[in-house]
């Protein structure tokens, strides 16, 4: 029998309510013995009060009993609800230790889904990668994950794999029954299918990384272009300093944000020119080390003011041109610049950050430049890097049987090269014989999930 677990599953901290959650057999013992509650009927909320050992109320509490096979973590389990001082939580918290629970390790409870069959390591994942998604793409992903999308086509390929396998064993079996070259052809098709289902989840992979990243947006140009006004048109409030003095912006200034469903980080920078003032000269060197750090930069100019050149020099070599975005503020204004001096394949974007006009344009051009367009939207699941290696793994043998099908070679050398990709591929959906590999994953998790 397993030990009963319990942890808070709502942040630490003062709040209007917090929740506990226990797993265990001494689940319904709780029920009964802290919460007056002999006979609870599953998945029925109750409102009760929470006693201590010594039968003093600690709390009014709800409460919610789930019977084993119909829980999360398909054991019985308790869940209650209390008021968020923290005091009171830890008042119950302790009392449950008493009565013979353990406080949870991260993402025990998760951990006990999956061995307890509820859920399979892919779901297991997308629920980690719910709570730390980054924007709602990331969040629709994990979500799609969670629903089984991914293991269903994992489990399609190695059904596809498994077909081929008994096929050969067959003609191994029965080495007198003559395969034949339509045999042959029907299996290659197999393998081939399988495999360009195994390149296309790899391919996924590579185009949903965006969304697991931190992405930085950088403003940069020259002094008194408007970049700190277009900083807080973008943020919807005065983060930073505007004046018509230049060099105002001596450091850089950053506010996440998030547009729709993209959250980046937007940093204000300290305008590029030669300077004799030491500490605007550091907030430079700061800009041009940022630019080499940044996933998109924005060269925000006077449209009013001829082009300075000079930006050239220092952006050239710091970011792809598809990350490059020109943006010729002050469009309210006379137009002076000279747009045959911009950077060769430059995206181009007119705002008035003064009067908020061409923001939205500018929004729209962010997402497209940070991988936000359709082909990030019309994935059907999310691959990460523990997949993406397993993925690999069987590509690479799935080629390589392919190859010595082709071939005609040995039956017995294909047919050890489809079980490793079997093992690979069910290595994605569950392990086995790797417990360090399961502990290491679900230590990440946060307590009480």
């Amino acid at each position: 029998m397993s030990e009963t677990i319990v942890a808070l599953a709502t942040p630490a901290g003062d709040s209007a309510l917090a929740t506990i959650r226990i797993s265990g057999s001494l689940s319904e013992c709780f029920t009964r013995d802290a919460l007056s509650l002999p006979y609870p009927s599953p998945r029925h909320s109750y409102l009760a009060n929470y006693k201590s050992n010594d039968a003093e109320v600690i709390d009014q509490v709800i409460c919610c009993y789930y019977e084993q096979n119909k829980s999360f973590t398909n054991e019985k389990m308790l869940e209650i609800s209390c008021h968020g001082n923290p005091i009171i939580v830890q008042k119950i918290l302790s009392d449950l230790v008493c009565r013979g629970a353990r406080l949870a390790e991260p993402g025990e409870f998760t951990k006990r889904a999956y061995l307890n069959g509820k859920i399979d390591l892919v779901q297991a994942e997308a629920i980690a990668e719910m709570i730390s998604a980054k924007s709602l793409h990331a969040i629709k992903l994990a979500r799609k994950n969670l629903d089984g999308n991914l293991s269903s086509i994992i489990s399609r390929v190695q059904t596809g794999i498994l077909k081929v396998r008994a096929k050969l064993e067959a003609f191994v079996d029965f080495p007198e029954d003559d395969i034949g070259s339509e045999n042959y052809a029907e299996i290659i098709s197999l393998v081939s299918e399988s495999q360009l289902i195994t390149e296309s989840l790899i391919d996924s992979s590579n185009r949903r990384s965006i969304l697991d990243k931190n992405l930085r947006v950088i403003l940069v140009g020259a002094p008194n272009a408007g970049k700190s006004t277009l900083f807080n048109c973008l943020v919807g409030f005065d983060r930073s300093i505007v004046s018509d003095i230049p060099g105002t912006t001596r450091d850089y200034v950053s506010k996440s944000l998030i547009f729709d469903d993209l959250e980046i980080e937007l940093i204000d920078t300290a305008g590029l020119r030669e300077t004799s003032d030491q500490l605007e000269s550091l907030g430079v060197d700061n800009t041009v080390e940022l630019i080499e750090q940044s996933d998109m930069v924005i060269a925000v100019i006077d449209s009013s003011s001829p082009y300075p050149s000079e930006l050239n020099g220092l952006l050239s070599h710091s970011i792809a041109p598809e990350s490059f975005v020109i943006v010729e503020n002050k469009s309210d204004l006379k137009k002076h610049n000279n747009p045959e001096k911009y950077p060769n394949n430059a995206g181009v974007i007119t705002v008035s950050a003064k009067n908020k006009v061409g923001i939205r344009d500018l929004v729209k051009k962010i997402k497209e430049v940070n991988g936000f367009g359709k082909e990030n939207t019309a994935l059907e699941f999310s691959v990460n890097l523990r997949h993406k290696k397993s993925l690999e793994e069987v590509n690479a043998h799935l080629l390589n049987a392919t190859s010595l099908l082709k071939d005609q070679q040995d039956d017995l050398i294909i047919l050890s090269i489809l079980k490793q990709a079997s093992q690979s591929l069910g290595d994605i959906v569950k392990p086995t014989d790797n417990e360090e590999m399961l502990d290491h994953l679900f230590k990440n998790f946060c307590i009480g999930k």
